[in-house]
């Protein structure tokens, strides 16, 4: 249109060219150069916000656990993680278990059973003293 051209910012590209506005690199993408014509996907197991602009905004999803720009791994079964970014999965509590890996929250253990810290299968919960049943089932006194 006989305007000055300039550079798309770093986290926007613009694919064609002639007139036309650069646009954001969408959510798990990013783009860490100006005048770019293409974003690049984040990582494995990772997220990032509209526009990014540094692979280091490419966080550890929910359920999965590493280094900001870098891919996640899942968290093992018997431990979760609620939030996004970076950070360490964290071990079921008692008296919970999560029998699959990159899980986001512990489950119950059925009614008067008891697990230890990191149980993976509904068969860890076991009866409570003073209770009878089988174990993985609600126990009853």
């Amino acid at each position: 249109d006989g305007s000055a051209c300039r550079a798309c910012a770093a986290g926007s590209f613009k694919a064609v060219n002639g007139s036309g506005s650069c646009t954001a690199c969408g959510v798990g993408e990013y783009l860490n150069e100006t005048g770019g014509s293409a974003c690049v996907t984040c990582p494995a197991n990772t997220v990032s916000v509209i526009g990014s602009d540094s692979i280091e905004d490419c966080i550890c999803q929910i359920g999965h656990e590493g280094s900001d720009g870098s891919a996640c791994r899942a968290c093992a079964a018997g431990s979760f993680k609620a939030v996004n970014g970076s950070g360490s999965c964290t071990a079921c509590g008692v008296g919970e278990y999560l029998n699959e890996t990159g899980g986001s929250a512990c489950v119950t253990c059925p009614a008067n059973t008891v697990s230890v810290i990191g149980s993976d299968s509904i068969e860890d919960c076991i009866c409570q003293i003073g209770h009878e049943g089988s174990d993985g089932s609600a126990c009853r006194a």
